[in-house]
């Protein structure tokens, strides 16, 4: 019978036009097709392989092998091939739920699948076309001012792991044989600004200690590894002097030894071109390639305007910079992962190739998935006497202001698909129903957050008599986004005084209410501070559902529209707070190394209703290395049923060395019913007590006393959410070295 069923296959893998090489066999392994296909090429074949990350690969005709594009970014949403457009991955962050974050990726994995059906038979091979997504981006947010927040999850490693390793097993599926697409984690590392000011990041050299790298820039990329991506892209900067991209401590020794990776390494776009031109590290393509190669950098994602620098493979072989079986070796994943999307086994043998690109992208059930994860991305800053949700008031006359208020650009962000206006919804369309009669809208910056060319007149105009003020701020892509950092944290151009003519100029009775549009925070001290703003939402970029999710939140409407999302960053007051942008050490950044008051903390956003903790019960004591198991009530005391984030915290009251103030070690996102009681269960790994060896030898769990806080936010903070928190302590005996990772 197994006979007959491999002369079966074969048969079928002939009727589809493959040759009849052993590659294309899928009676054997997957080790021995790979072995088999690497063992065929030629030096100049492997080189039209490594050399172009995009642009689509060489063919190799004799070998019926077609070319492949590797750039898709699957950041949420298929980005080049038009797909439904998710909340941006800094809100999704908010929301403090891997389970969404995995429902986002899985349906982008979703379109981005059917869509590459469709390339592939119209033979198109461009960027965007394939199925190798350049997704997530897991660098740490340790600066206000960087443009790239956006993309990240926020400040916290261990947070950051969780919702890579969701998004990894979202994107890839979970398909015994076939990947639904590849996942790829991105910067590698030490890569979290700056872009543009003071200095460009193409020649910058990220100066970080030994325990900072370890501690805060790596790990997320090690739970990206343990999830299974095929793929990590390295980095444009240098780290402490060596390019990311030809640094072999990074892509060999810790990578590959220390964390097992199996994948391939790609480089950022240019990254491997600019070690000459920008780094000055090394004056010649011949050497370039021997060294990244070297390092363990499998593809260069060059420019196809201009000779890449892989090009000169065969010269550096020749000249026995490289050895060839060295470039064999780094061949292997790359066709691994092409043949575990499916490329060279019969079409019928895998289901996802049956995927329909017309019934899935922008399909009802991802439309509503956008409306959703938009609205559990917002975050409830300010909510003064409970003015929201707005319930059955009723107001006559409704302004509606700000460059943010009918801006589908400004609402949506970078790395985001097309916005679609068939399915795409602004605060001015949507929130005008809460008028019974006229709204009075006005931009106030001719479209432009920059706002340098300001409507003062327009704007004084729009609120004069309005019984309901809403005020649209913001930043967007034209002050935020990749290869565009900010000088400062203040509103950009006119902005505070738009928000200051907006509550100066309308009656003194009439609630403002603040809705931001931004990733890395701004100066909104004096909003926070002044009672006329009697509400403030975050809202990130929530993209094409932005209009739907802010009124449905607003006005209580329908299930997931009570606000429990959380800030996944330390929101300073002002600018002065913020150390230099070039400088990595952790000193005063993030919540875990905090040294200042901010104006909302790590973990914070308010609700409609208010929760009480309750019996709290772990562990007392354990051996190091072993988990600490715990349990806590939380009730819901409010008429509302909703979710409730929990976090959990620790700290190390005795360390031996140098250690974060505070740890998040666990979180979930609960329903609770109103006026319900549910039992939540929480675990601290051992690994999360580990620390980082003062000879850099490794991670250790010492012996000794350690804090733990269970609550709606973290504990001791001056911005309370309303809950309590409850702390403790647990005790580790003896010692357990984790190892080098």
């Amino acid at each position: 019978m197994k006979v007959c069923l491999v002369v079966l296959v074969v048969s079928i893998a002939l009727c589809y036009g493959f040759p009849d090489f052993p590659f294309y066999n899928v009676s054997l392994t997957w080790e021995e097709r790979v072995d088999d296909l690497v063992s065929r090429l030629t030096i100049p074949e492997m080189m039209g392989q490594m050399s172009k990350g995009t642009g689509g690969t060489d063919a190799i005709p004799r070998l019926g092998i077609q070319p492949y594009e590797w750039w898709t970014e699957c950041l949420r949403g298929d980005v080049q091939g038009g797909g439904t457009g998710y909340a941006e991955a800094l809100g999704l962050a908010a929301a403090f739920s891997t389970q969404l974050i995995y429902d986002v990726a899985r349906a982008t994995a979703i379109e981005v699948r059917a869509q590459n059906t469709i390339f592939s038979k119209e033979g198109n091979y461009g960027l965007g076309t394939g199925l190798s997504c350049f997704s997530p981006v897991i660098n740490i947010m340790r600066d206000s001012r960087w443009g790239r927040n956006e993309e990240t999850y926020g400040e916290d490693p261990y947070f950051s792991g969780e919702y890579a390793a969701a998004f990894v097993q979202g994107l890839q599926g979970d398909h015994p044989r076939y990947l639904l697409t590849s996942a790829g984690c991105k910067h590698f590392d030490a890569y979290a600004g700056p872009e543009s000011i003071p200095v460009s990041r193409f020649g910058f050299d990220a100066e970080v200690s030994i325990r900072d790298w370890r501690t805060t820039f790596l790990p997320a990329f090690r739970s990206c590894v343990k999830a299974g991506t095929y793929n990590i892209m390295c980095s444009y900067n240098r780290i402490n002097g060596i390019p990311a991209c030809a640094n072999k401590e990074l892509l060999i020794d810790i990578l590959r030894e220390e964390w097992g990776f199996k994948g391939y390494v790609i480089s950022d776009y240019e990254a491997i071109e600019n070690i000459i031109t920008q780094h000055h590290y090394l004056n010649n393509s011949v050497d370039t390639v021997a060294a990244c190669i070297n390092a363990g950098c499998n593809i260069e994602l060059g420019s196809p305007q201009a000779k890449r620098v892989y090009e000169s493979l065969g010269e550096a072989i020749s000249e026995g910079k490289i050895l060839e079986s060295r470039v064999r070796e780094l061949m292997k994943p790359v066709w691994y992962t092409r043949m575990r999307l499916g490329e060279f086994d019969p079409p019928e043998m895998n289901p996802y190739k049956q995927l329909n690109a017309s019934s899935v992208v922008q399909s009802p059930e991802h439309r509503q998935l956008a409306i959703q994860t938009a609205m559990k991305t917002l975050v409830l800053l300010k909510n003064d006497n409970n003015f929201l949700p707005i319930g059955t008031s009723i107001y006559n006359t409704v302004a509606i202001v700000g460059p943010a208020a009918n801006n589908t650009g400004v609402q949506t962000g970078n790395y985001s698909p097309k916005v679609n206006p068939l399915y795409t919804t602004t605060p001015l369309q949507n929130l005008s129903r809460l008028a019974t009669g006229k709204v009075q809208f006005s931009d106030g910056c001719n479209g432009d957050t920059k706002c340098t060319n300001y409507d003062q007149a327009g704007i004084i105009k729009a609120v004069t008599g309005a019984d309901f003020v809403i005020v649209c701020l913001g930043l967007g892509n034209a002050i935020e986004q990749e290869g565009n950092d900010r000088a400062t944290i203040d509103l950009p151009g006119k902005q505070l005084q738009l928000l200051q003519d907006a509550v100066n100029n309308s009656p003194a009775n009439s609630p403002v209410v603040l809705i931001l549009f931004n990733a890395g925070p701004v100066d909104i001290t004096w909003a926070d501070s002044n009672p006329r703003v009697v509400a403030i939402v975050e809202a990130f970029y929530p993209s094409q559902a932005t209009g739907s999710a802010l009124f449905n939140l607003l006005t209580m409407t329908g299930p997931d529209s009570v606000p429990a999302a959380r800030l996944p960053f330390t929101w300073p007051m002002h600018e002065s707070q913020l150390p230099p942008m070039m400088n990595y050490s952790m000193e005063g950044r993030t919540y875990r190394y905090l040294n200042y008051d901010p104006l909302y903390p790590y973990g914070y956003g308010l609700s409609y209703t208010n929760f009480t903790y309750s019996n709290l019960q772990f562990s007392q004591s354990v051996l190091a290395g072993n988990d600490v198991e715990g349990s806590v009530d939380v009730y819901n005391n409010g008429q509302i049923s909703a979710d409730e984030v929990i976090q959990v915290y620790i700290n190390w009251q005795n360390s031996p060395v140098p250690t974060p103030k505070l740890q998040l070690v666990d979180f979930k996102r609960q329903y609770i019913i109103a006026q319900n009681k549910i039992r939540v269960t929480f675990r601290v790994k051992g690994e999360s007590m580990a620390v980082w060896m003062e000879d850099n030898s490794g991670w250790m769990v010492y012996p000794g006393q350690y804090g733990i806080s269970v609550g709606g936010q973290q504990p001791n903070q001056k911005k309370s959410v309303g809950s309590n928190v409850l702390s403790g302590t647990f005790s580790v005996t003896e010692t357990k070295f984790l190892g080098k990772y």
